[in-house]
């Protein structure tokens, strides 16, 4: 059977535009898409994640959709612990413990106040050091690891969370809160420590309507020498 040479010169260059063509189609929409994930970490560098929202949707297309959805989502989980963090923090319980009254309903022996303070401690302790482990690399990684998605998109996550704005803004992050968490817990020590003292001494002191009247000042002392390592 013969072929006309022209048809099939014909054939060969319309494969060829179709390649051609299907190249810059992929590429464009490659572009695309990276660049929509630029703008979305761009967005989330400039939040204030203790008083913005991460913005949910999802912009991008594909296995891309992975990306943006996984980078989003650490940051908003990140957000969440921070927050609860704070509201640990922001206790007012946890600022008023030493007044005439709550010593007078919880002493001598203090339960109440001791098992609140070890239940602080402990809960501050376990979500600072998820925040600490969160603002890790390995753990970044992790997060796009698990989604099993191909190298070039694992990679571009790596660029978009550790090469970014985002990552300078973690490892400050990480810095402060190592200092912080290990200042908190040295404080509720502190706490505890002036409550096991009265809880020591239940007998030596007597409680006044506004103030704490020891028996020796070799122990009212001691409870200033406390009260001084609190405000430290």
């Amino acid at each position: 059977m013969k072929i006309n040479k022209k048809v099939v010169f014909i054939i060969l260059g319309v494969l060829v535009l179709i390649s051609v063509l299907s190249g810059a189609t992929y590429f464009g929409y490659k572009t695309y898409q990276v660049s929509i994930l630029k703008k979305e970490t761009n967005k989330i560098g400039s939040m204030d994640i203790m008083k913005d929202h991460v913005d949910s949707k999802i912009y991008t297309s594909g296995k891309y959709r992975v990306v943006e959805k996984t980078m989003k989502k650490y940051i908003d989980d990140y957000a969440t612990v921070s927050k609860k963090v704070l509201s640990l923090l922001s206790d007012e319980k946890l600022k008023n413990l030493l007044t005439v009254s709550t010593i007078k309903e919880d002493g001598k022996e203090f339960p109440n106040t001791i098992s609140y303070l070890n239940q602080k401690k402990a809960d501050l302790e376990t979500t600072m050091n998820q925040m600490i482990t969160m603002t890790s690399d390995k753990e970044i990684m992790k997060a796009i690891e698990s989604t099993k998605v191909d190298v070039y998109y694992q990679n571009l996550y790596r660029e978009l969370m550790l090469d970014s704005s985002i990552s300078d803004a973690l490892k400050q992050e990480q810095n402060h809160l190592i200092d912080t968490k290990n200042d908190t817990i040295e404080f509720i020590d502190h706490y505890i420590a002036i409550f096991e003292f009265l809880k020591e001494n239940a007998y030596n002191y007597t409680v006044t309507e506004d103030q704490i009247l020891f028996n020796s000042e070799s122990l009212y002392q001691q409870y200033q020498s406390h009260l001084e390592n609190l405000k430290k």
